[in-house]
Order: C-alpha cells, then sequence, then structure tokens
C-alpha cells in the first residue's frame, strides 16, 4: 500500500474486484434475458405461473411486462444496496486508516461492528419486503400481471437479503487489507450460482418447474447465500491482519458513528440512485400515459420503464470495472492519507482518473457501435428494442464525464469528506437531471428527450466535483506534507 507504483498498485488490486464486478453485472442481465424469455414457455407453465391471468392475448407482452415489473422494483434493490454497501464503504475506510496508522485493535473491532450494523440493516429490509411488497407493486402499476411478477420478485429478494449484506460487508473488510483476491472470489461464487440457477429456476430444468420471475430471484438469493458462506471460511479460515474477536461484535459507540461518518453520506449519495429511478419512472410513465391518451392502442408507460430498466442493468456492465477499480483505490488512497503520504496520494489519484475515464471510452464505444447486438440477447418487442436501443447511445454520451465524477467520489470517501460526494450525488441525480427530464419530456413530448438529461447532468456534475476537489486539497490534502503538532 505505501511502497508499490501506484498505477500497478491499483491494476493489481483492481483487477480481481474488477472481474468479479464484471462477473457480478453480468448476471443481473442474465436475469433480464432469462425472464424476457417468459413468453416461449409452454401454455401449462405459464398458466401455472399466471393462474387466472393467463391468456393467449397476455402472452404477446409477457416479456415486456416481466422487464417492466423488474424495473418497478429495481429502485428498491437498489436502495438495499445502497445501505450495504455505503455501510461497507465505511467500515473499509475504517480499517485502511486504522491500518495505515498501525492501530490494529481499532481495525479489529472496526470489521466486528461493521458485521453487526450490517445485520440489523439487513433486518429492516427484510419485514419491507414481508409487509410491503403487494401495497407497493400495485401503487406502481395499474398491469395486474405486472404487479403480480413485481411482487413475488421483490419480497423474495427482499425479505432474504442478510446473504448479500455480510457477504458485502466482508468483501470490503477484505479489501481494505488489500486481499482483492478473495473479494474477486466471494463475488464470483454468487454471480455464477445466480447464472446457472436462473437457466434452472426461471425456465425449468428437469424435475424443477419452471417459475418466471419467481424464479430469478430465488436464484439471486441463492447467489448471494453463496457468496457470504465463502465469506465467512475466508474470514475465518485464512490467516488476516484483521482478527475479529467475541469482543469486537459488542457495539461501540465511536466505532459505529465513525463507521457511518464516512458510511452515510456514501450510502446517501447511492441512495439517491433509488430516488432518481422512482423519480424517472414517475416521468417516463406521465409522458406514458400523455401518449396512451392520443394513441390508445400503445402501453407506452410499462413499455418506457421497461426499457429504462432494460438500459440500467446493461449500464452496469460499463460502470462496474470503474467502480472495482475505485474499490481497491478506496484503501490506497485511505492508507496514504492516513499516512499522510501527499505525494503518494496525489500519484494514486491521477493514475484512478486516467484508468476510470479510458474504461469508460471503451465503454462508450462499445455502446455507440454495438447497441443493436446488445438489445438483441433479450427477447422483446420491436418497439421495446428501439426505445432501449435510443436510451443506449444518447446516455453513453456522458460515460467519460461520469468516470471523472466517480474518480473525485472516491477521493471524497478516501479522506472523510464523503459528505462531498454526496452533494455531486445530489448534482448529477436529484437537482439537475430529474428537472431537466421533466422539462425536456415536457417540451418534446419525446422519450429522447428524457434521455438527453443524462450527459447533461453528468456535465454538471464534473463541475462541481473539480471545485470541491479543490477546496479538498487546499484543506485536508496539501496539509499532509506539514509537520504534525502535538
Amino acid at each position: 500500500m505505501g511502497t508499490e507504483p501506484e498505477g500497478r498498485l491499483l491494476l493489481s488490486l483492481g483487477w480481481p474486484i474488477i472481474v468479479s464486478m464484471l462477473v457480478q453485472a453480468l448476471y443481473n442481465i442474465v436475469d433480464s434475458v432469462f425472464v424476457s424469455r417468459m413468453g416461449s414457455l409452454p401454455e401449462a407453465d405459464l398458466v401455472r405461473i399466471l393462474g387466472d391471468l393467463y391468456s393467449p392475448e397476455a402472452v404477446a407482452e409477457l416479456s415486456n411486462d416481466a422487464l417492466a415489473a423488474l424495473g418497478l422494483v429495481y429502485p428498491l434493490q437498489m436502495l438495499l444496496i445502497a445501505v450495504a454497501v455505503g455501510t461497507s464503504v465505511g467500515i473499509n475506510s475504517l480499517i485502511s486508516r486504522r491500518l495505515g496508522a498501525r492501530r490494529f485493535e481499532d481495525a479489529n473491532r472496526a470489521a466486528g461492528n461493521g458485521l453487526v450494523v450490517l445485520v440489523l440493516s439487513a433486518a429492516v429490509f427484510t419485514v419491507i419486503g414481508l409487509v410491503l411488497s403487494g401495497p407497493f407493486m400495485r401503487w406502481q402499476s395499474a398491469d395486474p400481471i405486472v404487479q403480480l411478477m413485481g411482487t413475488h420478485y421483490m419480497s423474495i429478494c427482499l425479505s432474504l437479503c442478510v446473504g448479500v449484506f455480510l457477504a458485502c460487508g466482508i468483501e470490503r473488510i477484505m479489501t481494505a487489507q488489500g486481499k482483492t483476491i478473495f473479494a474477486m472470489l466471494m463475488q464470483l461464487t454468487g454471480a455464477i450460482t445466480n447464472i446457472v440457477l436462473d437457466r434452472v429456476f426461471v425456465l425449468g430444468w428437469g424435475p424443477v418447474p419452471a417459475m418466471g420471475v419467481k424464479g430469478a430471484a430465488i436464484a439471486t438469493v441463492a447467489g448471494q447465500f453463496a457468496s457470504m458462506i465463502l465469506a465467512f471460511i475466508l474470514l475465518y479460515g485464512t490467516k488476516h491482519d484483521i482478527r475479529i474477536r467475541a469482543s469486537d461484535y459488542k457495539l461501540n459507540g465511536r466505532t459505529v458513528y465513525e463507521i457511518y461518518r464516512v458510511g452515510l453520506p456514501s450510502i446517501l449519495m447511492q441512495a439517491v440512485g433509488t430516488v432518481m429511478m422512482f423519480g424517472m419512472n414517475t416521468i417516463l410513465k406521465a409522458l406514458g400515459d400523455y401518449q396512451l391518451a392520443a394513441d390508445p392502442g400503445g402501453n407506452y408507460p410499462d413499455l418506457y420503464v421497461g426499457a429504462f430498466g432494460t438500459y440500467f442493468k446493461l449500464q452496469s456492465i460499463i460502470f462496474m470495472p470503474v467502480f472495482g477499480l475505485t474499490n481497491a483505490a478506496m484503501s490506497v488512497l485511505g492508507y496514504n492519507f492516513g499516512a499522510r503520504n501527499r505525494e503518494r496520494f496525489m500519484r494514486a489519484f491521477k493514475m484512478l482518473l486516467i484508468y476510470c475515464c479510458v474504461f469508460m471510452i471503451f465503454g462508450t464505444l462499445l455502446f455507440q457501435l454495438f447497441s443493436g447486438q446488445i438489445i438483441s440477447l433479450f427477447e422483446m418487442t420491436a418497439q421495446m428494442q428501439a426505445v432501449t436501443r435510443r436510451a443506449i447511445r444518447i446516455i453513453s454520451i456522458g460515460f467519460v464525464l461520469a468516470a471523472a465524477g466517480i474518480s473525485f467520489s472516491t477521493a471524497f470517501g478516501a479522506t472523510d469528506t464523503s459528505l462531498y460526494g454526496a452533494i455531486t450525488s445530489l448534482q448529477r441525480q436529484l437537482l439537475v437531471l430529474l428537472p431537466v427530464a421533466a422539462l425536456l419530456a415536457w417540451l418534446t413530448k419525446d422519450v429522447d428527450g428524457i434521455w438527453w438529461a443524462f450527459p447533461i447532468s453528468e456535465l454538471i456534475t464534473l463541475v462541481v466535483a473539480g471545485l470541491l476537489f479543490r477546496r479538498l486539497y487546499r484543506k485536508k490534502i496539501k496539509p499532509l506534507d506539514d509537520p504534525i503538532t502535538d
């Protein structure tokens, strides 16, 4: 952490996380790919899955309805992941800083306390999944088939979420020590389990009957628990700098405060994505309702929501490598910030910025040149394919700008100033994106106008993040060269 060349260190720590996150993004997409093929199931399977809602007419739109159901539940999944990852970022940051300062007992306590607060957070989402799934879906959609599939998916994924919370926490404990290969193994185990079981549970295999969207939820939860089991094996069955004792699980007010001092702004920053998804779905449904009034033959609200949800999962395959690299960079930056090594901190940050932008250049080219081939993976109506393709090509224009903004946010988290990251995220996903999207939808009466709001918000976010980083450098990073005084 303190001696290896920064560029090589970032890649050596980051490549296992990048690989694991790419696989994780892939299984999110595979969920949607298999679910989109429900319409090809035999009639007997569809009757069993849909019950009284089955009709030959419904089958024609079943793929669109399934993707719309997943798109409506996705904001709550994002909220769940925001709490799990944000809390784990706080754990990671605290452990990295304590190890950099050679305070090993405090690092152990941070790990133990972090796992406890993750279990408590999971319990809250379990209650939400058990109690609110049905009312939530009835509020979000008027289509009874979308309601049925969304309720099944949401109730299973939220009520059995403890696996993803603990797997995420232990993964960050490993990452804080530079053992990103372990984090990769955890992610790969969960992802491969999910991908294999998607085929089995969604479309049926041998004696296992096809379950449709409910099967996708079961496969997701099974993959999360597989990752969690391996995480505990690696945590307690191998040697680490972190050695959690029974006493480390007893909650300590100061430790919990330190975890959430970085973790809470990170949670809020990522949870903004949930609000953004709700807001975008609302804008898309409003535009769809307007167009439906003019053309009663179309189902524009679910069409637009389904297309946006599909895009959002596809873009994860571009963003996940960047997030994997920033996960590794968080530990490197946090360690050298704790060790008061300004020059090494800044070199690592510059390399992070370059790597992230290069990743996103390739991602932009991929989405611009091969959007048609990417969309062909899904079985959906020609109209939804066209809408999704336009979303991909327009929104990807802002990918490189997003890469730079994410790099700045990583530096904010590593230096105890995640609040700056929260500010930039609010600018990007709420204060700019939603108003601009609503305005362009109103002015153009065209869904393409909504997609253009994304690159506009990325540009404004980058300007704000750059100004905040200059302030951070002046107040916290430049003084690292100063001698410590009592």
